[in-house]
């Protein structure tokens, strides 16, 4: 079992949010923010349902959360299988498949360069 500072950190990372604009929106400073994920802080109620709400979720969604799901915060026009305001994500998009595959191939080219110009400095001829 996940320990909350942990869920509470996933979560957070999923939606891009920072330990800075956490602890800003808690009121509380970034070292002690960093300290409540990290569990070297006990979490009153208040605190853990100041977080939640500001990660968008419920308590109950919280400290249930498995990090081994892939997640992604529902949208308003997104559409899918809703769960205490989460979406699975059952694959990706075609524009992210298109994107990655050019960042493949962008560092394949790199990689090839890079595998070149050391042959040169290295004196092997292909």
């Amino acid at each position: 079992m996940q320990l909350v500072g942990v869920k509470i950190r996933k979560i957070r990372e999923l939606q891009d949010l920072t330990q800075d604009n956490m602890a800003t929106q808690l009121g509380i400073k970034q070292a002690a923010y960093s300290k409540i994920e990290r569990g070297e802080t006990d979490i009153s109620y208040s605190t853990l349902k100041k977080i939640a709400e500001l990660l968008g979720i419920d308590v109950v969604s919280l400290l249930t959360f498995d990090s081994g799901l892939v997640i992604h915060k529902i949208a308003e026009n997104q559409q899918g299988s809703e769960t205490n305001g989460f979406v699975f994500n059952n694959g990706l998009t075609n524009k992210e498949r298109e994107l990655y595959k050019r960042k493949i191939t962008l560092l394949q080219d790199e990689v090839n360069f890079l595998r070149t110009a050391l042959d040169k400095v290295l004196g092997k001829t292909q």
